[in-house]
């Protein structure tokens, strides 16, 4: 599982971040360790290359480093054991994991749907259904969203990101839901849309950080309360419609 020593473990508050060896996941990484918390990153690929593994290396008693593919069964269910290996509740879980697959209207298939569904929707609805029995009272599960996924707002729709569109709304109905699931356990669920930022998926024209938008949302997690569960906001923490 790694070579993080669970003594330091035990004094720190606790977050889990999926899809975090790169963008926003990664982001999320390195804020949360100069907030001093200690850090389960998940990632597809742990052939300890990269930015993570580096960050691993120089935080070696804060960072723990799991593999997890979130469109696998068999790895979610080998994720969940070795969460009860570290046995620890986490004060945070962030479903970051996404793929943004393109694909104009007129040349649709039904793979590039599937795939955005699989990953998008699918794996943080059964990420979220693994780490239940590792959130406490007062914890967060915080899905990584995209403003893409509000009817309401229907953006951009001449985009060939239809897909991914559909798989970001599919995810908000799952927050709703499992806000509504989670309420008497006293978790918090909510949907966070990062906005267009400078990642492979966003691109460098992208008018925002990493950086940035990692502070803002950082900033508005600390702040929600259980009011805030069922919600889809933005990285400020304000009220994005449906």
């Amino acid at each position: 599982m790694g070579e993080a020593k669970w003594s330091q473990k035990e004094r720190l508050k606790k977050v889990l971040i999926t899809g975090a060896n790169r963008g926003i996941g990664l982001g999320f990484v390195k804020k949360y360790l100069q907030s001093n918390y200690f850090v389960v990153a998940t990632t597809r690929n742990v052939e300890k290359q990269g930015a993570l593994f580096q960050l691993a290396k120089e935080n070696p008693n804060q960072l723990l480093i799991v593999k997890l593919e979130v469109t696998s069964t068999s790895s979610i269910t080998t994720f969940k054991e070795e969460l009860k290996q570290l046995e620890v509740i986490f004060d945070i879980i962030i479903n970051n994991a996404g793929v943004s697959l393109e694909e104009p209207f007129g040349k649709w298939t039904p793979e590039v749907f599937e795939n955005n569904i699989r990953v998008n929707t699918i794996g943080p609805a059964l990420v979220a259904q693994a780490v239940v029995p590792f959130l406490g009272n007062n914890s967060k599960l915080v899905q990584v969203s995209s403003g893409m996924g509000s009817l309401e707002l229907n953006i951009n729709p001449e985009a060939a990101l239809d897909a991914y569109a559909v798989s970001k709304a599919g995810l908000n109905l799952l927050t709703k839901r499992l806000a509504s699931k989670f309420h008497t356990n006293g978790i918090i669920v909510v949907a966070i849309n990062p906005g267009w930022v400078q990642t492979d998926m966003g691109g460098t024209e992208a008018p925002v950080t990493v950086e940035n938008v990692v502070n803002n949302m950082v900033l508005t997690i600390n702040k929600l309360v259980l009011a805030s569960s069922g919600t889809f906001i933005s990285d400020e923490g304000n009220l994005i419609p449906w």
